[in-house]
């Protein structure tokens, strides 16, 4: 197990600190407001800054690495020296990480994440090329690589637009634009403004002000939702590899992940109002502290569990209703949805009086709240937890306007029962499962005596 050292950039996640300092005589100097201010604040900002990367230049020398068959070994530390071995029986997912700047440089993000929950959950480090490749070679090899699930013309479609997480690409498609006029200097923001410029023009045209002003926010954030999805699920490919499940894909990002199939403690199908028009379900696997919750694995057609069966052999779908509604309580599931449709649609009639050029804005949050309400509905006669042949459970429930339907594959769970006097009459309770990848599943009006008997024996 030869030492080597980590890529030079490995550096970077110590000088941001110096940079976070520096903010620091910079607002005194914009407290004080003159010249002379500035230029000490300048000064000790370069102090901070060759400090800063003294330091980091320093924890690099002092960090090596090395790896040989089925183990890892990093040490590190300049006065206190430290040493981690991270073996193949310890390491769940890893994920191979090369962002436009790592491939510019030639380095790699390696992220391990290992099956206990002891310190560390995770581990980064920071590598060449080559070095990451056999770094996960070492750990998780991949032998012959057959391709389960290769989206491509309407399933492409539709696996960028079930990927698509809206607040979080719009951020990150606002970035990328600013980089983009960084680097290759051409003007894509005033492009951008422009076309929405246009599409609110034309949506005026037919439309109240208030509802074409929604309509064309709308359209930018599902703009940038869909250009971020696919630029990030380009050349997306799932293979498996003996006990491995390999992913790739993306044009700026390239992501490489391999979760071992027999540390998977949990495969969520999504049943989102996206996919339940498109009739195409994303799934989305953790594997022990893996939360692989930006990218689906695969999307399958509904009917066509066989394809998900193929990659991941131990699923079992919910058939039906996992509880019988009989006794349950439909206050518990309609109260909040109901009184937030009873407000919108209060505030709309107070509205349409006083306001009536505020109405088409107004209707939205009602519109939100009756698909709330026909969710929660829904999840009335859903939700609920079984435990299957093969030391699985089936869970379902409905979190804002998606209904996950998770089967869990792993012992190590921790359980916490919810009772109030009203449920212990009926005999129900929620059941509140919590998953090592640190995902919580609350499921609603379970029977009591079944939610008793759910802990695995060992």
């Amino acid at each position: 197990m030869s030492g080597r050292r980590f890529h030079i950039i490995f550096t970077l996640r110590y000088l941001r600190y110096g940079l976070l300092l520096c903010l620091v005589p910079m607002l005194r100097a914009l407290i004080e407001f003159d010249l002379d201010s500035l230029w000490l604040a300048l000064t000790q900002d370069a102090a901070i800054l060759l400090f800063s990367a003294a330091v980091a230049l320093a924890l690099w020398h002092a960090t090596s690495f090395g790896w040989e068959a089925e183990a890892v070994c990093v040490e590190q530390g300049i006065f206190l020296r430290s040493r981690h071995v991270f073996t193949r029986q310890s390491v769940a997912a890893l994920a191979v990480e090369r962002p436009l700047y790592c491939r510019l440089l030639g380095a790699s993000r390696v992220t391990l994440y290992f099956h206990t929950n002891a310190a560390p959950r995770r581990y980064t480090l920071y590598l060449r090329k080559k070095d990451a490749a056999a770094v996960a070679d070492a750990l998780l090899p991949v032998q012959a690589e057959g391709a389960v699930f290769e989206p491509t013309g309407f399933e492409r479609l539709t696996f960028v637009m079930l990927s698509a997480n809206i607040l979080t690409s719009s951020l990150f498609a606002l970035w990328g634009l600013r980089q983009l006029d960084e680097l290759l200097g051409m003007d894509f923001q005033q492009l951008a403004l422009d076309t929405l410029r246009e599409a609110a023009l034309f949506a005026a045209r037919f439309l109240p002000m208030g509802l074409a002003f929604l309509v064309t926010l709308g359209f930018a954030v599902m703009s940038f939702t869909f250009l971020y999805a696919l630029l990030r699920t380009a050349g997306f490919q799932v293979c498996r590899s003996g006990g491995v499940i390999v992913s790739r894909g993306g044009f700026l990002t390239r992501v490489e992940r391999r979760v071992l199939v027999s540390r998977v403690s949990a495969c969520d199908v999504c049943v989102s109002p996206a996919a339940r028009l498109l009739r195409r379900y994303p799934v989305y696997l953790s594997a022990g502290s893996f939360r692989g919750g930006d990218v689906p694995v695969m999307v399958y057609k509904k009917g066509n569990e066989q394809s998900l069966a193929r990659l991941l052999p131990g699923f079992r779908p919910p058939d039906g209703p996992l509880c019988a509604p009989a006794r349950k309580s439909p206050v518990q599931y309609l109260w909040q949805p109901g009184a937030c449709l009873a407000l919108s649609l209060a505030v709309c009639g107070v509205a349409s009086y006083a306001m009536p050029q505020l109405l088409p804005m107004l209707c939205v949050p009602a519109v939100l709240a009756a698909a709330s309400l026909l969710v929660s509905l829904e999840g009335f006669f859903r939700e609920g937890i079984r435990a299957n042949g093969g030391r699985t459970l089936s869970v379902c429930f409905t979190r804002f306007f998606t209904r996950h339907e998770v089967c869990v594959l792993t012992p190590d769970i921790a359980y916490t029962l919810l009772e109030n006097p009203f449920s212990v009459s009926a005999g129900r309770c929620d059941v509140l499962l919590h998953l090592p990848c640190g995902l919580r599943c609350r499921v609603r009006g379970a029977l009591q005596y079944l939610a008793r008997e759910l802990p695995f024996p060992p």
